[in-house]
């Protein structure tokens, strides 16, 4: 194992520490032979698992089927153990009522919805807004909102938010941890970003923001 780090930028591309400084020592990681500075020393911060090791061949062949194979079974594990944390959740569950009862409650709604009062009420549509006590600081924040059918349910994430007060970050972070979701309570799952909120959605319907879920990833990289 090597004690002493030479004079060099961290080897990570995005960071521009100098290591082997007497203030920053360094680390040298053994698994891909390069050097780094404190932030990047665990293999994780550096993305080691992908990085080539320093003075060996870039796998090709059989070991390059069986590397993309290893990363596709650790993004599947990684996706199912988001998604079993996601059903552990205390949820709204949909309660089964009449027609006539559901149609006193959407009556009700109109009553209490807030929205944009510009919007023409034939493009209304008259939703429960939750967010989940993970997403938001305050314990189940709520309240009822109408969006326009022509929304996609992106943008009435963002006016969710908004209304809610919940932090949103979906435009600053790829990571899915930081990522805000809806999940429509009566369907029983998450909703696309792209999808029209008139053709997943109606007015009694129930949705919930939550933080760290999505869609399954790509396994298999190109």
């Amino acid at each position: 194992m090597r004690d002493l780090v030479s004079q060099k930028p961290c080897a990570d591309p995005q960071c521009k520490t100098v290591v082997g400084t007497s203030l920053v020592p360094g680390v040298h990681c053994q698994n891909c032979n390069r050097d780094y500075c404190l932030k990047h020393r665990l293999k994780e911060d550096h993305d080691c698992k992908n990085l080539v090791p320093i003075g060996a061949r870039a796998p090709s062949g059989i070991d390059a089927t069986a590397e993309k194979a290893k990363s596709a079974l650790e993004k599947l594990r990684l996706w199912g153990s988001a998604k079993k944390q996601q059903a552990s959740r205390v949820l709204p569950k949909p309660k089964p009522t009449s027609n006539a009862a559901r149609l006193v409650a959407v009556n009700n709604l109109k009553k209490t919805a807030k929205g944009d009062v510009k919007l023409a009420p034939e493009k209304r549509i008259y939703l429960h807004v939750e967010a989940e006590a993970e997403t938001a600081k305050a314990k189940f924040p709520k309240g009822q909102f109408f969006y326009s059918k022509d929304w996609v349910i992106g943008r009435v994430l963002d006016a969710a938010a908004r209304s809610l007060q919940v932090q949103n970050i979906n435009n600053q972070s790829s990571d899915e941890r930081d990522k805000l979701r809806v999940f429509h309570v009566e369907g029983g799952r998450l909703l696309e970003f792209n999808e029209k909120l008139g053709s997943v959605l109606a007015s009694g319907n129930t949705i919930v923001l939550l933080r760290g879920v999505g869609p399954p990833p790509d396994l298999i990289e190109v």
